[in-house]
């Protein structure tokens, strides 16, 4: 298992080696399984192969009986995960056959929406969009909408800004505030354009929307659509799949912003191995991400109501806490608004979540936004939502379902948010 072990790495120092002279990784032939632990035993095996074959990219974590683990392997690796998983009596089936097939698909799809809109002013919201494109919508809505304000919040290592949005009526110190950070995961490209229709709601129906506009006069809204731009931007030139930031260590790059703030910093659900995707960093908030996060957190205090997470994917509306199974002294009444916001959101298209506290949800997790926001700030209402779908694209959602997914999520917020005004 050693040996596994080091030709993972190897193969991870050969994908940061490539990415960073610019070349496309290409993920053609590379495919999704998905597997379910049918009792502890097989589990345990599951867990144990996580850890010791680090060619394997494990998008879900095992952390309970009878939950879907979905499991990225190259081609050449396929086979011996197949036999590995049958000796240890573990059926599997292919989620996603071709990972390559799937990302030239999502690009075609990309280019041609871009070819038909090009001549209309409007944004275009059934779209991905780059970076530069998120911002200069941000941009040119606040110059054309008098609530709305863009801010840089801090600057990323490859000197892009942390860009924010505030919809606002204006000042007034003692009114709440709801604090959304989204796309802390560069792969997850539905993120970004869910909280972007947040943006878009709140500043165009204000006045006209009875609901929307009770929720502008009750509060600010803060929302960073991606708080990671330097690994957004990356996973648009040259790797669709990767998570972290691109700070470069001695041995890879990046940093999980998701496991760098300092509740349990270092704990489990987190990793020391640069090489990892949940590499924690070298101390809590030495990334600027994080950092920002927890600046605009401070400087709003005490007027943080709530504050959201969102990523992709898994369909879960999840509080605090995500390092222990412990529950928080107010679980009751974070469940309680939890229940109301999942409601609405199911009630839209009939999108089915689950949700309680992260840790039995989904799993361990240490150094997260949504504890931190609780633990060290004291926003009751610290949520982390992991958007569509359930694993048949995974983070590759086609732009068809972006307007659905944007859709069905704001009603779920909105209901969340009318309850704890």
């Amino acid at each position: 298992m050693r040996f596994c072990y080091y030709v993972g790495i190897a193969t991870l120092l050969l994908v940061n080696f490539s990415a960073s002279l610019g070349e496309r990784i290409d993920y053609s032939g590379h495919k999704v399984v998905r597997v379910r632990a049918a009792n502890a035993v097989q589990l345990s095996y599951l867990r144990h192969l996580q850890t010791s074959d680090e060619t394997l990219d494990f998008w879900t974590d095992p952390y309970r009986v009878g939950k879907p683990v979905d499991i990225h392997v190259t081609p050449g690796k396929y086979e011996g995960l197949a036999r590995s998983l049958s000796s240890a009596g573990i059926q599997h089936h292919i989620k996603v056959e071709d990972i390559g097939k799937a990302e030239k698909e999502e690009r075609q799809t990309i280019e041609l929406r871009r070819e038909l809109t090009k001549n209309q002013k409007a944004f275009d919201f059934e779209n991905y969009h780059t970076y530069e494109e998120i911002v200069a919508y941000m941009e040119q809505l606040a110059l054309e909408n008098p609530l709305v304000s863009v801010s840089s919040i801090g600057t990323t290592f490859e000197n892009r800004s942390l860009t924010m949005a505030t919809i606002s009526t204006g000042s007034n110190p003692d009114k709440q505030v709801i604090v959304f950070e989204c796309a802390v995961h560069a792969r997850e490209w539905a993120a970004p354009s869910t909280c972007l229709w947040f943006i878009n709601e709140l500043a165009t129906k204000y006045g006209s929307d009875s609901e929307i506009t009770q929720l502008v006069d009750g509060f600010d809204w803060k929302i960073t659509p991606v708080t990671n731009p330097d690994g957004y931007t990356y996973s648009w030139t040259t790797d669709r799949l990767w998570r972290k930031n691109r700070k470069p260590s001695s041995t890879c790059y990046g940093v999980d912003i998701n496991r760098n703030f300092d509740t349990n910093f270092g704990g489990l659900g987190a990793s020391d191995i640069a090489c990892v995707d949940t590499y924690h960093g070298p101390y809590s908030f030495s990334e600027e991400e994080s950092s920002a996060v927890r600046d605009v957190l401070i400087a709003n205090r005490p007027r943080v109501k709530a504050a959201i997470s969102i990523h992709t994917y898994s369909q879960l509306w999840m509080s605090p806490y995500a390092y222990t199974h412990d529950l928080p002294l107010e679980y009751d009444e974070m469940l309680r608004v939890m229940s109301i916001g999942v409601q609405a959101l199911q009630n839209t298209y009939g999108t089915q979540y689950q949700y309680g506290n992260h840790a039995d949800t989904i799993y361990i997790a240490s150094g997260t936004t949504v504890d931190h926001a609780y633990s060290a700030e004291s926003i009751l209402y610290a949520y982390l939502l992991e958007l569509r779908d359930t694993g048949e694209f995974g983070f590759q959602l086609p732009a068809s379902q972006i307007m659905e997914t944007a859709v069905e999520t704001w009603n779920g917020i909105k209901a969340m948010a009318l309850e704890i005004l």
